[in-house]
């Protein structure tokens, strides 16, 4: 009972009780830390796994459009390929058919015109040329327009532009620069995507020494020939 009353010894007792108490407090804290640590990784775990499937994902789509673009451009690539092939064997066609052949634009100036057409009208190149120009040796002028009246070559093509009007089989009679005289039909046909306007214009010439043809004298054949034009 002395002992208790010591004041050494009660100074070592509530020391070692303040020491305890410590000791639990700190057990607590570290047990309710670690509960709480343990309780972060369990959510942080699904977390990562979300992110690692959304980036997985991402990539996915991103390396399926690549290999969408790649594949696009390989069709775009066979299709221009195809698309040459078959303009290259449409001029070599055109090039060598025994018709002429001559694509005007709406200005009137030919656009184009194969080696029968340019053996034909007896220009070597006629390109850029207006239909009054490559034409002033025709002799046949009187075509019938749209509105029935009588005009020329010039007058058919604009119909042909402003209305889509088509002139078939018209028998001519035309001369060459150098003079030299020929018969043929001639026939213009709009040319147009379904709906659209037009925007070139198919001249053929067929050669025939059948064709009706209207003579004039010299005289009156130029004069034709200018109101024609």
């Amino acid at each position: 009972m002395r002992a208790l009353t010591n004041p050494v010894v009660m100074q070592m007792v509530g020391m070692l009780m303040v020491i305890g108490a410590v000791l639990v407090f700190a057990f607590l804290i570290v047990r309710h830390l670690r509960k709480g640590m343990v309780s972060e990784l369990q959510v942080a775990a699904p977390r990562a796994e979300t992110t690692n499937f959304l980036t997985s994902a991402y990539q996915s789509v991103i390396a399926g459009l690549k290999q969408r673009e790649q594949d696009l451009q390989m069709q775009l690539t066979a299709e221009l390929r195809r698309s040459a092939m078959l303009e290259s064997t449409h001029q070599m066609v055109i090039e060598n058919i025994g018709s002429g052949v001559m694509v005007f634009t709406p200005n009137l100036l030919v656009q184009r015109a194969n080696a029968a057409a340019r053996k034909m009208v007896g220009y070597a190149s006629p390109t850029n040329m207006h239909v009054g120009e490559v034409f002033r040796g025709l002799q046949t002028v009187e075509l019938p327009s749209s509105n029935g009246a009588l005009g020329g070559i010039s007058q058919a093509l604009r119909d042909v532009f402003a209305t889509g009007a088509e002139y078939r089989n018209i028998p001519a009679t035309y001369a060459t620069p150098s003079g030299e005289v020929r018969d043929f039909r001639l026939s213009i046909l709009p040319m147009q995507a379904i709906g659209q306007p037009v925007t070139s214009a198919l001249c053929l010439l067929e050669p025939g020494s059948t064709a009706f043809t209207l003579s004039f004298p010299p005289a009156e054949a130029d004069k034709k020939r200018s109101e024609a034009e």
